[in-house]
């Protein structure tokens, strides 16, 4: 979004073109301002892992 802010465009059009709401590309853009490109990182989280696994991958089998 910033940088199509940054291009001249009216948060109205940009909101319509990534389909969102208009205060959510108000945010973005003041949290770039504020942060830098940084702030678009979207910081995955982890997750659960899956059942019978400390970190989410298969146990070795036991010979």
């Amino acid at each position: 979004m910033p940088p199509t802010s940054a291009g001249g465009n009216r948060v109205p059009v940009i909101a319509q073109l990534v389909q969102v709401d208009e205060d959510t590309v108000r945010d973005v853009i003041h949290r770039f301002n504020e942060v830098g490109p940084a702030c678009l990182d979207p910081r995955w989280a982890g997750g659960r892992p899956p059942p019978g696994s400390a970190r989410g991958y298969p146990q070795p089998a036991q010979a």
